[in-house]
């Protein structure tokens, strides 16, 4: 087994260090939540980015209209968005400002209502 600093290392250079940008999660990132190591990730960080994604999820079907009412996207993607950047805070670093700029746009296009109901 790698000793901690080298796999860190090895995370961060992935790429070139381009990937940190691209996914911005790797060994060694740590916050509020815990710290994400070789032998695991926070539960409380987990079960908070599985329910980020799911509404997420969910908001983008209601906007294609599969399976959840078209009314429900922007509320589904305000709470996304909300617990994404409580997820981003948590673990905050450099390479989550891009995750955080697109939260907040999520947010201002669910707010202002940005996304007009289909024509039936």
């Amino acid at each position: 087994m790698l000793p901690q600093d080298a796999v860190d290392r090895e995370a961060h250079a992935a790429f070139g260090g381009l990937l940190r940008w691209a996914w911005p999660w790797a060994i060694g990132d740590g916050g509020h939540l815990g710290r994400i190591t070789t032998a695991g990730i926070p539960l409380a960080g987990f079960f908070l980015a599985v329910t980020t994604a799911g509404l997420f999820f969910l908001a983008a079907l209601a906007v294609v209209g599969i399976w959840v009412p078209f009314g429900w996207w922007s509320v589904l993607a305000i709470g996304g968005a909300i617990l994404s950047l409580f997820l981003m805070v948590s673990f905050f670093r450099a390479t989550k400002l891009l995750p955080m700029a697109l939260d907040l746009a999520v947010l201002w296009a669910a707010i202002t209502d940005w996304l007009s109901a289909p024509p039936t």
